[in-house]
């Protein structure tokens, strides 16, 4: 009987282990599908949620990168700006500093000058020179003719003297008392056309002939000679005259 019994519950065990396997199988795919579904369930609306999310937070980083970028070039372009304005405003207080200078040089070469017409400087001359204004002139002590005479004034780098003004001619006169003087004027080139050693116009410059002079007398005087009185006359030029030589200072 303990047989029998042992060998029912062993029978019983066994139909149980099937009854379970069975069980196990048939309920395994409905664990199985019932996992699958809630997966699915889960997925889907954390996708719709976290994709859209990621989108927006690559957005705000890459407007925040530009962002910045465009803050750090935009400082380095003001940095220029920043730097140049205390440069300019040194250009600017340099400027008008020279301005300053420049005006009151000009201010005091203005007075300078005034200064020089009031009270001109005086001019040296040369010993046995007498000065007049600007110029230096030599009074001969010995007579010589025209030409030995303009070559005695180009020796001491001078002219016989060119008369340009009535107040030279007084200056002249005042130095002429031994005699007659020779003086820079001839028309030894051609009759009647005066000329002046330097160049002068005569045409246009003053003259102090002796009344009826010149008249050519004979056919000879082709020279001017400043008379003791301070009038000029014209006479031969191989006569033997004083001579007066003019340069400037």
């Amino acid at each position: 009987m303990e047989l029998n019994e042992y060998q029912n519950s062993d029978e019983l065990r066994h139909d149980q282990q099937k009854s379970d396997g069975g069980e196990q199988e048939v309920s395994k795919p409905e664990r199985d599908g019932k996992s699958a579904a809630p997966v699915r369930g889960i997925w889907s609306p954390f996708i719709s949620f976290i994709l859209p999310g990621l989108s927006i937070l690559l957005s705000l980083v890459v407007l925040s990168t530009v962002v910045i970028l465009f803050s750090q070039h935009f400082r380095e372009v003001k940095m220029p700006d920043a730097n140049f304005k205390p440069h300019h405003s040194q250009l600017k207080s340099n400027v008008t500093r020279l301005s300053e200078e420049v005006r009151s040089l000009l201010a005091e070469h203005k007075s300078q000058m005034s200064k020089q017409k009031e009270n001109p400087p005086q001019v040296q001359c040369p010993d046995q020179w007498r000065r007049f204004q600007q110029n230096c002139y030599y009074f001969s002590l010995v007579t010589k003719n025209y030409t030995d005479a303009q070559r005695s004034c180009t020796s001491m780098h001078a002219n016989l003297v060119v008369i340009n003004s009535a107040e030279e001619k007084v200056f002249l006169q005042h130095w002429t008392h031994k005699g007659s003087h020779w003086i820079g004027l001839s028309d030894s080139i051609s009759e009647g056309d005066w000329r002046w050693v330097d160049g002068t116009d005569y045409a246009s410059s003053v003259k102090f002939w002796s009344p009826n002079e010149p008249n050519n007398r004979y056919n000879v005087e082709d020279c001017a000679e400043l008379l003791v009185y301070g009038e000029w006359n014209d006479a031969p030029c191989n006569f033997h005259r004083y001579w007066i030589c003019e340069k400037s200072a």
